[in-house]
């Protein structure tokens, strides 16, 4: 039986050092996507992760790859829709010493944290259903409704809609 715990994803330093290690395999939406608040965006799949994790110096090198599945809303029309999301060229140099090192626990660094940072960075601002979605229909007006005879023509002046406020005398 699986713990209730979520796991993280974390790769041990110590062994590192030796050698690169390859790291493939998912994390759970409630471990990617606890803080997100976005009201068009939401993650349906797990993240997929296949990454690289070396030892560059006294620093941490990622690289590789994040894909996971998005159930979108149209920020023009509101349509529902699916939309793959992939970050092909994910890459962090994480320092292992100083004031921005790596959080570590152990010989363990956590790289949840980085993940979910460049997850959050690729998702989609607006998402569109299509390149060309056009929005909600427009309400029928009460102009669009008359006869054809009956709707202006460009070849007669506009009325001035100041015209009403140029007469008030005040």
């Amino acid at each position: 039986m699986l713990p209730d715990k979520i796991m993280p994803l974390k790769v041990n330093i110590r062994m590192l050092q030796r050698e690169s290690a390859r790291l493939e395999g998912t994390l759970p939406v409630d471990e990617v996507a606890g803080e997100l608040q976005d009201e068009l965006v939401r993650f349906v799949s797990p993240l997929s992760y296949d990454l690289e994790a070396a030892m560059q110096g006294a620093d941490l090198r990622v690289i590789g790859t994040l894909q996971a599945e998005l159930e979108c809303d149209c920020s023009r029309c509101l349509k529902t829709f699916r939309q793959t999301m992939q970050i092909t060229d994910f890459a962090a140099l994480l320092p292992t010493e100083g004031e921005e090192a790596v959080k570590l626990d152990g010989d363990f660094a956590d790289l949840t944290p980085y993940l979910r940072e460049d997850t959050f960075l690729a998702l989609p601002t607006n998402p569109l259903c299509t390149p060309d979605c056009r929005g909600l229909a427009a309400k029928a007006s009460a102009r669009d409704s008359l006869p054809e005879e009956d709707v202006k023509t460009g070849s007669e002046p506009v009325p001035d809609p100041w015209e009403a406020l140029d007469k008030l005398k005040l």
